[in-house]
């Protein structure tokens, strides 16, 4: 790794050099500075794209204590009808839901704009070891809070086979 960043490094300060004692200016430099910051403005323009903000929404925090589990969804700005939550038998939690925007903030002319609108969804795996009728939900101020109690976790019983 020394070897690599010495090299580059060295390749650097020639190539500082180099240009320094030219002293000769390309006539490309200017469209290619133009077109590098088109690009570059394009693939910004691209990264910070409502579908690419959906990526990772809503946040989350998942607590794991030794009687349960508690899970914490970031819902700011959804309402509870627009929300929903269920398990299924492979104890998959699955929330979906739609963060809708007003009518009014579609007219504006935005110069950013990175909050998210639209539909989501988020699953999380939970373990074999929860008892699911007791499952408790709480929605305030935008925070979704889950509580699952655990169960024991029920050890397989072992038949010993004699050997002949």
């Amino acid at each position: 790794m020394k070897k690599i960043l010495l090299s580059l490094f060295t390749a650097a300060l020639l190539g500082s050099a180099a240009n320094a004692a030219n002293n000769v200016t390309d006539p490309y430099d200017a469209d290619f500075a133009q077109m590098n910051k088109y690009f570059n403005s394009l693939i910004e323009s691209h990264l910070t794209s409502a579908k690419l903000n959906n990526i990772g929404y809503p946040r989350m925090d998942i607590v794991d204590s030794a009687k349960q589990i508690t899970i914490k969804f970031d819902l700011a700005g959804v309402n509870k009808e627009n929300i929903k939550l269920s398990i299924d038998n492979d104890k998959i939690l699955t929330l979906q839901g739609e963060k809708r925007e007003s009518k009014e903030a579609k007219s504006k002319d935005y110069v950013k704009k990175e909050i998210f609108y639209g539909s989501f969804q988020k699953q999380i795996q939970l373990p074999d070891n929860i008892d699911e009728s007791k499952l408790s939900t709480k929605f305030e101020n935008g925070i979704l809070s889950i509580t699952i109690p655990k169960t024991e976790i029920k050890k397989p019983k072992v038949k010993v086979i004699p050997i002949k």
